[in-house]
């Protein structure tokens, strides 16, 4: 039988773990802020989080603001980030078996939107998949509305001050 090439070929070589792993290049791979020496591993274990800051949580997810100073580049008056407790680099690295974690994030946004009244307003939401895109090596979604100082938008934005 003729060994893939692609395979690791040593035994002290590691095979890739997630998709994300296998599909894109060293430089997509290095995480400007990697966890879990980042925030979200700290949130989810109580070291980082602040009982105000938390919004929602469930068994699967956790959606908490994050407090970005206003001085800062790219600052929204309301700014919600939504984590799976499960840890996932990437949206790519869900697959399948993942549609429950999927569902419960959608699920998570909505009560979101619910709580802090969202729905009356609208809101915008933003994922990135891989450097430069996405900063930090976890699953996370942003939950983005009110006034913003914000460069990049899907358009222009109404006034809402």
């Amino acid at each position: 039988m003729q060994q893939d090439a692609s395979l690791p070929q040593r035994k002290n070589e590691r095979m890739a773990e997630w998709i994300s792993e296998m599909i894109s290049s060293p430089e997509q791979r290095t995480w400007e802020k990697p966890d879990p020496e980042h925030t979200f591993r700290g949130r989810l274990d109580g070291t980082r989080a602040r009982a105000d800051e938390v919004v929602y949580q469930d068994d699967d997810v956790f959606a908490f603001r994050h407090n970005v100073d206003q001085s800062k580049e790219e600052w929204w008056e309301i700014h919600v980030v939504i984590i799976p407790k499960k840890w996932v680099p990437t949206i790519l690295d869900l697959g399948l078996g993942d549609a429950h974690l999927w569902h419960r994030l959608i699920a998570g946004i909505q009560k979101v939107a619910l709580k802090l009244g969202l729905y009356q307003t609208g809101f915008m939401i933003r994922m990135g998949v891989l450097p430069p895109y996405q900063h930090t090596e976890h699953v996370h979604i942003h939950i983005l509305a009110g006034k913003h100082t914000s460069p990049v938008v899907d358009g222009p934005l109404p006034d809402v001050g």
